[in-house]
């Protein structure tokens, strides 16, 4: 993970219950993080790597129906849903792959 972006949850919503921002994704659309939450139990807090950034046109399909959701959670055991709704959703994604690099985009898509 590019180390310029500092992920910050609180600035998205999740559909993970133990979040502070929980939403469910509407079908509007939107970008979205596939993200691996590492606890760190000494400090009280959690890590976070960015392992795909996305976008979509219906959020609640993509959150229901993805594939690389259901091949990360296989590989890692658990993966939490982050996303924002936006109109310039590829925009946004274009520019969250690029700072970010993730492990899981491809390169040139």
């Amino acid at each position: 993970m590019a180390k310029e972006y500092q992920f910050l949850p609180d600035k998205w919503k999740c559909v993970n219950s133990f979040n502070t921002n929980y939403a469910y994704p509407k079908n509007n659309s939107g970008v979205y993080l596939l993200v691996k939450p590492e606890p760190d139990y000494e400090n009280r807090k959690f890590n976070y790597e960015i392992l795909y950034v996305g976008s979509s046109t219906k959020l609640k399909q993509r959150y229901e129906n993805h594939e690389v959701i259901k091949k990360l959670t296989d590989i890692y055991g658990y993966v939490q849903f982050f996303f924002r709704e936006c109109d310039n959703f590829l925009i946004e994604e274009y520019k969250l792959i690029k700072k970010i690099q993730p492990k899981y985009n491809k390169i040139g898509k």
